[in-house]
C-alpha cells in the first residue's frame, strides 16, 4: 500500500480528508493610516514606551497633545519637535536646576 501524503503542496486542497480546510496564503495587514495626529497608546507604541509612562507624558505643559471631545491626540509634527528638543537639552538638563554657588 502507498504511503499516504499528510500534507498537501501549498496552494492545494488536501484530498485525502473531505473535512480538510483549504490551504490560504496569510494576508498581509494593511497599512496604517498616518494622519497628522495620533493618539496616546499609538505614540506609546511608536515610542516603545508603557501606556501609563504615555500618559504622563501627555500632562506634561510642553507636550504637544490637545483634546477633542474626551480623546487626547498627540500632533505627529509636534512629537518630533518635542523630541529633538529633549534630544538637544541632553541628559540632566532641567528648566528647574539651581545656579551654580559662586
Amino acid at each position: 500500500m502507498p504511503r499516504r501524503k499528510l500534507f498537501p503542496p501549498a496552494g492545494q486542497p488536501n484530498t485525502a480528508n473531505p473535512y480538510s480546510i483549504p490551504f490560504r496564503e496569510p494576508e498581509t495587514p494593511k497599512p496604517r493610516f498616518r494622519g497628522m495626529a495620533m493618539s496616546v497608546e499609538d505614540m506609546a507604541d511608536e515610542l516603545a514606551i508603557g501606556r501609563n509612562i504615555a500618559y504622563q507624558l501627555v500632562q506634561q505643559p510642553d507636550f504637544p497633545s490637545f483634546m477633542i471631545g474626551r480623546r487626547v491626540l498627540v500632533s505627529r509634527q509636534g512629537l518630533q519637535d518635542w523630541i529633538d528638543a529633549q534630544c538637544k537639552k541632553g541628559p540632566g538638563d532641567t528648566a528647574e536646576a539651581a545656579p551654580p554657588d559662586p
